[in-house]
């Protein structure tokens, strides 16, 4: 067998590369700490004690501002869209708010930039005027037992 014939068989006979293993999406679900947030443009301050949004693989969040009781919701993810996409519910004053948006994760961080006009927000950017928020969270620390 010629050396040139050798070397198509062997590239022949050899199994295909395999494709790494996809990597999931990163997630919102779990516990995030409120860093920043803007609405309209304008800077809004933390309320004092803080705020914190949960997210569970079933569904619901649950929003938390400092002294205040604590609101809850419900919310879909689909993080395969290009941005990742969110929609919440909260029930407030007892009336349903429904807001439409997107979010990405960055390691520990957590983006959302989200609209209550019913149009999701083409940009992660709150400008003047706009019916928009963005905040950002940042992964709370496992609570030790």
């Amino acid at each position: 067998m010629t050396p040139a014939l050798f070397a198509l068989a062997l590239a022949v006979a050899a199994p295909a590369a395999k494709d790494p293993p996809r990597k999931d999406p990163p997630t919102v679900v779990g516990e995030w700490v409120g860093e920043t947030a803007e609405a309209g443009g304008m800077p809004r301050p933390a309320p004092p004690g803080g705020a914190a949004m949960e997210f569970t693989a079933d569904g619901k969040a649950v929003i938390r501002e400092g002294a205040k009781p604590p609101r809850t919701g419900v919310y879909t993810a689909d993080p395969k869209r290009a941005p990742a996409e969110i929609d919440l519910t909260w029930s407030a004053g007892g009336q349903d708010v429904a807001l439409v948006g997107n979010y990405k994760v960055e390691g520990d961080i957590l983006t959302l930039c989200l609209s209550v006009g019913g149009k999701r927000p083409a940009k992660f950017e709150s400008p003047a005027g706009s019916d928009c928020m963005l905040m950002t969270f940042k992964r709370a620390k496992p609570k030790k037992e």
